[in-house]
């Protein structure tokens, strides 16, 4: 092999790292949020993939010299990425819904603002919810999960080596599931309470038909709301906590899944 093969085989498995890298950084949630700059994305998926490079080389992956196989294997190197992106933005999207349920029981649902970092509507608890969640993931250390998800991932599941089969739906089945588990154990004990002062106003609207039930059941239900959630907020730590804490293995899962 002559120096200028070398080189270009070289270039062709850094341009394929880059592909899985980048797919990241577009839906990974903090680094591919839309308020980082899109060549602050690049250039971090860049540099990320000239590290990976020498260790994915060094597998001797077969990398495809011609332009249609070149460009297939660019395609499916994006949509690993964005896959494993795509489980992280889960983690938040699963907190979301929870908050988004408070808020319908509250009575706060019609006070949707514009989450800037999502561009969607959110509700009020949502958004505080969701920044909460942010600082966590931080905390602990969600953004390096996320990097060394992405190394393993060239090991568990190798350039050119993906694969779409029942298992993997089964496996992504499996993550969503304990996605949902948690976004019933975050709104779960709120909802509960708020349904049961939606059951003492009910009662107490029958045992006092002179009182105008909505004109003080919703600052009720909207103050009860608000105190159970600063109540609970040490259990939705613990499970915000534990959900970012199978980040890895949720990648992991997911990587392995889509090899076989």
């Amino acid at each position: 092999m002559s120096i200028s093969e070398f080189g270009l085989e070289r270039i062709l498995v850094w341009l394929l790292v880059f592909s899985r890298t980048a797919g990241i950084f577009t839906v990974a949630p903090v680094l591919g949020n839309a308020h980082v700059p899109v060549v602050t994305r690049v250039g971090l998926a860049a540099c990320l993939a000239l590290i990976f490079t020498p260790l994915v080389a060094s597998g001797n992956p077969a990398v495809p010299t011609d332009i249609l196989g070149l460009t297939f294997a660019i395609v499916k190197e994006t949509a690993v990425g964005l896959a494993i992106g795509f489980i992280g933005t889960m983690l938040f999207m699963a907190i979301q819904s929870a908050a988004e349920m408070i808020d319908l029981q509250m009575g706060l649902g019609f006070s949707s603002l514009v989450d800037p970092t999502s561009h969607q509507n959110i509700s009020v608890i949502g958004q505080f919810y969701f920044l909460t969640a942010t600082l966590l993931f931080l905390s602990v250390n969600g953004h390096h999960m996320l990097i060394q998800g992405l190394g393993d991932s060239f090991t568990t599941l190798p350039i050119g080596h993906l694969h779409f089969s029942p298992h993997a739906t089964g496996s992504l089945m499996h993550i969503f599931t304990r996605l949902f588990v948690a976004a019933i154990k975050i709104a779960g004990p709120i909802v509960g309470v708020i349904l049961l002062t939606d059951t003492a106003l009910g009662i107490l609207a029958r045992t006092v038909p002179q009182l105008n039930v909505l004109v003080v059941g919703f600052p009720a239900k909207i103050f009860v709301g608000l105190v159970t959630v600063i109540v609970a907020m040490p259990a939705v730590f613990m499970v915000m906590h534990n959900l970012f804490g199978g980040f890895s293995n949720d990648i992991h899962v997911l990587t392995m899944a889509l090899a076989r």
